[in-house]
């Protein structure tokens, strides 16, 4: 299932302490230097996850990560171990033919004798919602020293690349509040009387203590041009709902939305359940279904996006550095563990369940002289144990992947060259489309130059058939250059509906005094870089040949 995760921004994060971002394609390759933060944007993506499914941001092992990943907690993995930095981690989303997910039915369907107003109202919000074709969340964690703990103080929200809504905590990670911003396009019309209602609206918020509050809570707090002179009240549906809320006997929302803001975690909501906006003796089912459907959009808008990403995250894979050896009779296990792709051990699970398909794909990429021709291909066999003295079966007949080489023979993982268990996990993640990123930290490890190039074809087969997402933290020359000579031969057939620069991203990190910087190599449809390689950059090479 393709990501639609579309980019990866982080700061303070390990050795990043000014902001980094990260524009993910198809096969996003990192190189660099070792310690220069490679392997650190593939750990964000565990992070947040980790934030997300378990509410705290004190981190050490991860659900993914496995023996492969001991982030260390908190104090450990924010720059520089200063706790009075933030870190902050975000990440874009395109949502393409999804949508932002619902946390309940619309109440409206129920009610079939809803008059014109309800109805309007309705559509109202799902107008709104049919506008939002991006995202980006943005996630803080700071550390608490009232509470000695770890929190997540803010949650930024952008629709469409404009700011829309951002939630921020106390000192304690505790109080949220609220701003929502109803100047963004999403919310603009033509027939609202926007200074008549915010009035209105800022006297039901904030009681006998003018607009100013309201103003700040509404992003409305400085000109278009970055003057002293706050701007006018715009004409913004979002005043418009909020005003038919509180004629539908909801109750305060109170400076900074808190009224509202329950059971929050930090600045995170729970994500699985719907914000609830409580109301005082609703008069009528109007009046219900009014404050039903306005919960339901408030969940859309704060809950939906922080659900989409966990849902991308949890289809994440990671692959760790080292990949182990099946030990002699391996079985797979019979419950789920994510940790188990770190070291490579789900793939060899996955051969033993799937279909015959999927097996003969990936024997095919492993043996065949025009793939990675690594001279061994997979085979499914099944063992029967059987009682000594009664010769009658004990149980089911039980799976096992043997490897066979060119001679017919077949062999254990054991049995082999260590370089066939490193690049087997490897190759069942990239035929696997069930995941959506696939991480794999040296996906040429211990493998020779000529199956390393294959590898590049390997990844532009799972980006095009399988539609994964490949982000690679390598040093492999081989590599890039397969990946180079591909765009290139497209570009010469006049083949590119697939195969271009689009479905290439080349980074380069470094960490130069203590400042790790990602620099974008592009790439042309020439198959060349339209700018020079880094300093050091496979330059290595040159002194030693001559």
């Amino acid at each position: 299932m393709p990501s639609l995760i579309k980019s990866i921004s982080l700061k303070n994060f390990k050795g990043f302490s000014e902001e980094v971002r990260i524009d993910l394609c198809p096969i996003t390759l990192l190189f660099g230097a070792n310690s220069a933060g490679k392997s650190t944007i593939l750990q964000s993506l565990q992070l947040i996850r980790e934030v997300l499914e378990r509410g705290s941001p004190d981190v050490d092992s991860t659900l993914q990560g496995g023996k492969a990943v001991d982030l260390g907690g908190f104090r450990n993995f924010i720059h520089r171990h200063e706790t009075d930095r933030v870190i902050e981690i975000g990440f874009g989303i395109e949502l393409g033919d999804e949508s932002l997910p619902e946390l309940s039915g619309d109440a409206i369907e129920d009610l079939s004798l809803a008059d014109a107003e309800v109805w309007h109202f309705h559509e109202t919000l799902n107008s709104i919602r049919a506008c939002v074709l991006t995202l980006e969340v943005k996630l803080s964690m700071s550390w608490s020293d009232l509470r000695n703990e770890a929190v997540v103080s803010a949650y930024k929200l952008s629709f469409n690349n404009i700011w829309c809504a951002d939630i921020s905590t106390g000192a304690d990670g505790r109080q949220p509040r609220l701003r929502i911003n109803a100047n963004h396009p999403i919310f603009l019309a033509n027939d609202i009387e926007g200074e008549t209602l915010f009035l209105e609206l800022a006297d039901w918020v904030l009681p006998g203590q003018g607009a100013e509050g309201f103003r700040t809570e509404l992003g409305l707090t400085a000109d278009d041009n970055g003057g002293d002179k706050a701007p006018e009240i715009p004409p913004s549906v979002l005043l418009a709902v909020l005003e038919v809320v509180r004629a539908a006997s909801a109750d305060s929302p109170n400076p900074g939305f808190a009224a509202w803001l329950h059971r929050f975690k930090g600045a995170i909501p729970e994500l699985d359940r719907q914000i609830l906006i409580p109301a005082n003796s609703p008069e009528s089912a109007k009046d219900i279904f009014v404050l039903q459907a306005f919960s339901g959009f408030m969940s859309w808008m704060l809950v939906g996006p922080l659900r989409l990403l966990r849902e991308q995250l949890e289809k994440s894979r990671y692959l760790g550095p080292l990949r182990c050896i099946p030990p002699r009779g391996f079985e797979a296990s019979l419950s789920r563990n994510d940790a188990a792709w770190s070291d490579g051990m789900a793939a060899w699970e996955t051969l033993l369940s799937s279909p015959q398909e999927m097996l003969e794909r990936c024997s095919h990429w492993m043996q065949r002289a025009d793939r990675l021709n690594s001279g061994y291909g997979l085979v499914r066999t099944e063992v029967q144990e059987i009682d000594y003295n009664t010769r009658t079966p004990l149980g089911r007949a039980k799976p096992r992947i043997a490897l066979v080489d060119q001679a017919g023979l077949t062999h254990q993982a054991l049995d082999v060259g260590v370089g066939i268990s490193q690049v087997l996990p490897v190759v069942v993640a990239a035929q696997d489309d069930r995941a959506s990123i696939v991480s794999i930290e040296q996906p040429e490890l211990h493998v020779h130059p000529a199956v390393q190039v294959g590898l590049g074809d390997l990844f532009i087969d799972g980006a095009i058939e399988r539609g994964l997402s490949f982000l690679l933290e390598t040093h492999s020359e081989h590599l890039i250059l397969r990946l180079l000579r591909r765009i290139r031969e497209a570009a010469e057939e006049g083949d590119t509906e697939h195969i271009n620069p689009d479905l290439l991203g080349v980074y380069y990190l470094a960490n130069e005094d203590g400042r790790i910087t990602a620099t974008r190599l592009p790439v042309n449809a020439e198959g060349d870089f339209d700018t020079p390689w880094p300093k050091g950059f496979f330059e290595e090479r040159g002194p030693e040949l001559f």
